[in-house]
């Protein structure tokens, strides 16, 4: 939002400069992202009058002009423009004048061997906006003939300071000129200048031929006023294209540049339709019934007033006349009945539509106007009828036109609604207020970081009520504290106790409180889980693995039932993501055709899946490993090794045994992103935890990846749950054995089919409590022991607690075993 600073201290009385202005709404949380003075580029620019023209003796069309200057002084200057002549005022850049648009600084120099001694330029050479070729005219620009000692600056309107705001969300009241000087009026305690309304008459209840409660609904208000008498022809008064000027906005004609005029300074965006060709599109007089509001249709082309064609969808809000689209509601006017020269008469339009509705519709055709950024933010309809009283006084001042009908949907003359303010949860919230500072004794000077404070008390209540009330708010006093009438332009953000509170604080300052800690105060900690993902994290990064962070938003798919979100500003990110390992393939993609020998990363994050008809977040530890991370690569040739099967599901491993987690794989073959042969299933607590295993070599060769790619998943609430108990999170300590232990080991032949990890497990289930542990030490496979079998080798280690094993001690166990191995899974045990 760009503020005129002498249209701003038109409107409140304040003997604040510039600096002071700006510093002060920026602490109040308007901020102001820049500061122009437009006259800054004037300087060593005159004003002066040509007196002579004669040829460029060496150049057929340059011309070299004689030209008046303040003080009676000729300046023989060569100029080119074809609209040079004698008698015109011109605008002149003297020797030591630079011009920013050009980057030239201007001095006195020869042209074609004749001396000139300045520039006569036009008003694009100085930045301005121009409709003509050639040097600007004074005359022909203000219709008026100035003096050679006026101003230039001031003559084009340029003697001001513009202040860009950053306009947050919550205050659409900024998106005003009124909104912030009542800010600034607040800020300062100066009184505010609201411009006088003339009262325009009874407003007539109607109804448009359509609503659609996504565009207006109850809370929305939609207003037209017949008008007769304009002219599109009158160009606005030089005040008015100054100021618009200065906001940002381009002058085109007076009907126009008024309904600019009043949005800039209400906020409240206002259309003008040509009345005349409303009635040539419907073949007979338009009426107010005649006025609609609807979605548009698929496809429904629309030519806007820039004369761009545009393919509306059902997303698209549209104002129609007699059915027929005639605006896109907030966004633009149509071609078939915008305002031109040849109007005379005007339907002025003044309405409230729903944010939701114009964000989505502005998005989705791909136009941002002055008019739908406001109301995106969202307008008060409480305003719109006095803003479109402010635009009928200006169109009678400049016109002398006639108001033949006005209408409404929504008079809104209800009261405004209470908010109950506590005087004691005001005080509780706020806490004390430093009391004003004196100066030490033993100081002599007023610098203000040697102030003290001597005092503290709570706010007064006239401090309290004075606060609300410079903001507008009408307060009254009940038992408890206040009931307070939040203003027109403050009913969007001030909605809650909560806000009059931080309100009030706002404008006492937030500097002026004192710290309130609560006492004593205690040391925080992690919970249970927190401290395990910690440990997750620092492990991974421990065993070389690097954190990524991916977008939760992803684009639709084929084949995909994606959940949709309802305001998408992409189509790349307009659906949540299923998972986390597609953009993790990506990512490794990148990597190695970047020429990085490996790629180890994880993430912890959010995956979004539908589960009876309800969208349900889950937490994902989602992970990939490609290449081997070695030191040396002389044992390879210099080549870079293979990452292994066993190998990266060993990170893994390391990762969950830091965890105190025992993990049972099961051979996985219908995962169709997974190697049919190299993927498990992670079963924990006998519950399914997730997977691991090689990218299926369909899948490596679709993406161009390393085959030796693996990638895991794992479920990370049934992790958390297991590795949150207390005997898994505690640290525990335990004797170092001090008896030796032996070890035997058993071969077996078994089917190929059968899982090692299944007789593991049973082999320790059956050896206890004297077996310590059991693990598979030799796989060997060959026809030599038949077709589909494979060998397996088992080390089994025991030890008991207190007493040295003796043979006697192990022998019929270990038999157990055997005999168990080839009852349970028919295996031949090998001698």
């Amino acid at each position: 939002m760009k503020v005129s600073l002498s249209w701003l201290k038109e409107l409140v009385s304040t003997d604040f400069n510039v600096e002071q202005i700006a510093e002060s709404l920026s602490i109040a949380g308007f901020e102001v992202e820049d500061i122009t003075d437009l006259a800054q580029g004037f300087e060593h620019i005159v004003i002066g009058r040509i007196e002579e023209i004669s040829n460029h003796p060496n150049a057929n069309k340059l011309k070299v002009c004689k030209v008046l200057v303040a003080g009676e002084q000729i300046l023989q200057i060569v100029c080119g423009a074809s609209n040079v002549r004698e008698g015109i005022h011109v605008l002149v850049a003297r020797e030591g004048a630079f011009l920013p648009k050009l980057g030239i600084k201007i001095k006195s120099s020869e042209l074609r061997g004749i001396q000139s001694e300045g520039m006569i330029c036009s008003l694009d050479e100085l930045g301005l906006q121009s409709k003509c070729d050639g040097i600007a005219i004074i005359e022909e620009i203000l219709s008026e003939t100035p003096l050679l000692t006026d101003d230039p600056s001031k003559l084009l309107g340029l003697n001001d300071v513009v202040l860009d705001f950053a306009i947050t969300a919550n205050r659409p009241d900024g998106m005003s000129m009124l909104g912030i000087a009542r800010e600034l009026s607040a800020i300062t305690g100066s009184s505010l200048q609201c411009p006088h309304i003339k009262d325009q008459g009874e407003l007539k209840l109607f109804k448009p031929d359509v609503i659609d409660q996504r565009i207006i609904s109850s809370n929305e208000i939609y207003t037209i006023n017949y008008i007769e008498g304009v002219n599109g022809r009158l160009s606005s008064p030089s005040w008015l294209k100054d100021r618009l000027k200065n906001a940002g906005i381009n002058s085109i004609n007076a009907v126009i540049d008024i309904t600019n005029y009043v949005m800039v300074e209400y906020g409240q965006p206002l259309h003008a339709f040509d009345a005349d060709l409303l009635n040539k599109l419907l073949g007979r007089k338009a009426i107010s019934s005649d006025f609609g509001i609807r979605m548009a249709k698929n496809n429904e082309e629309f030519l806007t007033l820039d004369g761009n064609k545009h393919l509306l969808s059902d997303k698209s809000p549209v104002i129609t006349c007699g059915g027929i689209p005639i605006a896109i509601a907030g966004i633009s006017g149509g071609l078939n009945s915008g305002v031109n020269l040849n109007t005379k008469n005007i339907w002025l339009e003044a309405a409230v539509f729903t944010s939701p509705s114009i964000r989505i519709s502005s998005r989705d055709i791909g136009i941002r106007t002055e008019s739908s950024s406001r109301y995106e933010k969202g307008i008060s309809p409480l305003l719109t009828i006095e803003a479109s009283n402010r635009a009928i006084d200006l169109l009678d001042k400049v016109f002398k036109c006639k108001l033949c009908s006005r209408w409404t949907t929504n008079e809104f003359t209800s009261k405004i609604k209470s908010i109950k303010l506590r005087r004691n949860r005001l005080q509780e919230l706020l806490g004390l207020i430093k009391d004003k500072p004196q100066s030490k004794s033993n100081s002599d000077n007023n610098d203000q970081s040697l102030l003290i404070y001597n005092s503290k008390r709570k706010l007064h209540d006239h401090e309290i009520t004075d606060s609300l009330k410079l903001l507008g708010c009408i307060v009254s006093t009940n038992e408890d504290g206040w009931d307070v009438k939040v203003p027109p332009n403050r009913c969007f953000d001030l909605t809650r106790e909560i806000d009059l509170v931080e309100e009030v604080a706002r404008l006492v300052g937030y500097d002026k409180f004192d710290v309130n800690l609560p006492e004593p105060l205690l040391p925080g900690g992690l919970t249970a889980n927190q401290k395990v993902l910690r440990l997750i994290s620092n492990s991974l990064s421990n065993l070389g693995f690097y954190e990524v962070v991916t977008y939760s938003l992803v684009g639709a798919k084929k084949n995909e039932t994606l959940i949709p979100i309802s305001n998408p500003l992409l189509a790349e990110t307009s659906h949540l993501r299923l998972n986390l390992w597609e953009e993790h393939l990506l990512i490794s993609k990148r990597n190695i055709h970047a020429g990085r020998d490996s790629c180890w990363i994880y993430e912890i994050a959010k995956i979004y899946i539908e589960e009876d008809s309800m969208i349900v977040e889950k937490d994902i530890l989602s992970g990939l490993l490609t290449g081997d991370q070695t030191l040396e690569k002389w044992s390879s040739g210099g080549k870079q090794k293979e990452l292994g099967y066993y190998k990266a599901r060993g990170k893994l491993s390391q990762l969950l045994e830091g965890l105190k987690l025992s993990i049972t794989d099961i051979p996985l073959i219908n995962d169709d992103r997974l190697h049919p042969g190299r993927a498990s299933t992670l079963i924990l607590e006998g519950r399914n935890l997730g997977c691991f295993g090689q990218i299926h070599p369909k899948l490596s060769k679709k993406l161009s990846l390393n085959s030796n790619t693996f990638i895991f998943d794992i479920d990370l609430k049934k992790l958390l749950q297991a590795a949150t108990r207390k005997n898994k999170l505690n640290v525990s300590f335990k004797e170092y054995p001090t008896v030796p232990y032996m070890q035997r080991d058993i071969a077996c032949i078994v089917s190929k089919d059968c899982v090692s990890s299944k007789i593991t497990k049973h082999i320790q289930k059956l050896g206890s409590p004297l077996l310590e542990n059991a693990e598979l030490i030799d796989r060997f496979e060959s026809d030599i022991i038949g077709e589909g079998k494979v060998s397996l080798a088992f080390r089994l280690t025991y030890r008991d607690k207190k007493d040295t094993l003796k043979e006697k001690d192990i022998n019929p166990l270990h038999t157990k075993i055997q005999n168990a191995l080839t009852d349970m899974f028919d295996a031949e045990i090998r001698k």
